[in-house]
């Protein structure tokens, strides 16, 4: 009984992420090349994730908590793309220089791998995000930084997000 519903919250979780990751809600599309790979990334609140997804991966729901989604794919000379991994690390702050560093989680999936991180924020804050994203350890990182600012709804106990720079 356990297992069918671990195996339903591994399902909804990779439907979900594979929603973030592919789908541009009402912003640019939130995904950058370097070389052969395609980095997609989005954030988003963590009550968002149904109470089971969360459980499953140990995350809190939270208006003030959210989810990082780094996800990283080789596109192939068929025009296919690969789910491969990375080494992503980073840190998470505001514009005055206060971070703290980000740890990553990764999921593997049948077909995607994805890379999951949460952090608190302040209600209409800007959120500063450094990244770093290394594909092929003989190679440096590819160096990310965007900025959002995270809306809480408490009427609704949801949140948006705002992207404001990439």
């Amino acid at each position: 009984m356990i297992r069918i519903h671990l195996r339903s919250a591994v399902l909804a979780l990779g439907m979900f992420l594979l929603t973030l990751v592919l789908s541009a809600p009402a912003h640019a599309e939130r995904m950058v090349k370097h070389g052969q790979y395609q980095i997609h990334y989005n954030t988003v609140t963590t009550s968002f994730l149904t109470p089971e997804v969360a459980q499953a991966y140990g995350i809190v729901r939270s208006a003030y908590q959210a989810l990082l989604n780094i996800a990283v794919l080789r596109e192939n000379p068929d025009g296919t793309t690969t789910p491969v991994q990375a080494l992503v690390t980073g840190e998470v702050g505001n514009l005055v220089e206060q971070a703290r560093p980000l740890s990553f989680q990764i999921v593997r999936e049948q077909n995607a791998i994805y890379q999951l991180a949460t952090f608190r924020f302040t209600q209409d804050d800007a959120t500063r995000f450094r990244l770093q994203i290394r594909v092929d350890p003989n190679q440096p990182p590819y160096e990310l930084s965007f900025i959002d600012r995270f809306y809480v709804d408490p009427p609704k106990g949801g949140a948006q997000v705002s992207p404001l720079i990439q």
